[in-house]
């Protein structure tokens, strides 16, 4: 990249957005450090008879009309987005639109409703309530006609999204892209996973001995993907910068079970080693890893004995899932918002409620802040399927 390191590149974040059960893209970035837990219960979960009353739910954005909870959600973090990268909503007015895409990464879409179908019986529009409703909700909000894409990869979609805005715009066949992934409160996601006995009955604890299982969250983030030589264009007329590079997304498919992955962590491996290997960047380079990290026993075990493969030396790991729950479609995406931050800061942050490693995972868990000199970040997001991925970003010279 010339950006970095002199590897492959050219796409840059110049913008970032964010909504979670902590906030925005500040108030969770400034939670993760201090190690605040969005986790309470509610009321509502266990008057429906829920079994698991706990989760992270974003409670600053007003519901509004539940079934159009995800179009809610992305129109805050994309807003945020473009006010950070200083363009404004109705942006591709002043550019091509047809060079403008946007990418959106989610499991289920506007879940509720489906839920509503499913208890009154009245037909849906399916491509209303899917992806492709929020990413055209997007596209309209932007003003863009270019590339419009929805994707259903599960909890690794937001990467997916980021990944392939950045081969567009590398590519050249964008001049920017607002990419990244949502997902709003899913009932159905809370009952299948309780179903599984997936779910913990208190706190997500990601890489410790007591881990007990994940928890449901709801958000989304974004960003702006833009040419490098674009930025510099734009620098010349008013205050924009690059924020961080974006590099390859490397990809791999366990094929060895619907939900679960497969032990040894070897697709997980071959993802992260495919990211470092098309980026031209060693294992050694790389100063933190944001790990999927769920906080169930076999995930995150598998995952340690992938990170142990790739990087045999060690290297710092943290998730954030602790912080904000499993927002499934939107994890990576907002996992992606706060790499960024900590290539700008030079900071890892901590695996919150997992202070006390598991230390039979035999990995380097961040435990608090640190600063560190972070020149690439690997952020890993797995999903059911065998859909492994990790996205590589780098730090802006």
């Amino acid at each position: 990249m010339s950006g970095v390191g002199g590897a492959v590149g050219g796409a840059v974040v110049t913008g970032y957005g964010a909504v979670t059960a902590l906030g925005d893209a500040g108030a969770t970035w400034d939670g993760v450090l201090v190690g605040r837990c969005a986790a309470r219960s509610w009321q509502d979960l266990a008057d429906e008879g829920f079994t698991a009353t706990t989760a992270c739910r974003v409670t600053h954005v007003p519901v509004g009309d539940p079934v159009r909870r995800g179009r809610d959600l992305a129109g805050r973090a994309v807003l945020d987005a473009l006010a950070s990268a200083g363009l404004a909503p109705d942006f591709a007015q002043d550019l091509d639109p047809s060079r403008v895409g946007v990418f959106v990464g989610t499991t289920m879409g506007e879940s509720a409703g489906f839920e509503l179908a499913g208890a009154s019986g009245v037909p849906v529009d399916p491509d209303e309530l899917s992806g492709w409703g929020i990413a055209t909700h997007v596209a309209r909000l932007v003003g863009a006609t270019g590339t419009t894409r929805a994707y259903g990869t599960a909890c690794a979609a937001g990467s997916y999204a980021i990944g392939a805005a950045a081969a567009a715009v590398r590519a050249g066949r964008l001049d920017v892209a607002v990419a990244g992934g949502v997902e709003p409160f899913s009932r159905i996601a809370m009952t299948g996973f309780s179903r599984m006995r997936a779910m913990t009955p208190d706190v997500c604890r990601p890489f410790t001995a007591g881990r007990r299982g994940m928890q449901i969250g709801e958000g989304a983030g974004f960003v702006v993907v833009e040419p490098e030589h674009r930025v510099a264009l734009r620098a010349s007329r008013a205050p924009v910068r690059s924020r961080a590079v974006v590099g390859p997304l490397g990809l791999a498919s366990d094929a060895h079970h619907p939900t679960s992955p497969r032990p040894d962590g070897s697709g997980m491996a071959a993802a992260m080693s495919a990211a470092l290997g098309r980026g031209g960047v060693l294992p050694t380079a790389v100063g933190w890893v944001s790990a999927h990290g769920t906080g169930t026993a076999q995930s995150d075990a598998a995952e340690a004995l992938a990170l142990r493969s790739v990087f045999p030396s060690g290297v710092p790991v943290s998730s954030v899932k602790g912080a904000i729950g499993h927002t499934m479609g939107a994890a990576s995406a907002i996992e992606t918002v706060l790499a960024v931050r900590a290539l700008e800061e030079g900071l890892a942050p901590p695996n919150v409620n997992g202070t006390e490693p598991d230390p039979g995972l035999g990995i380097d868990v961040v435990v608090r802040p640190y600063a560190a000199d972070l020149r690439w970040v690997l952020n890993c997001a797995y999903a059911f399927g065998g859909l492994d991925s990790a996205l590589l970003l780098g730090r802006v010279a």
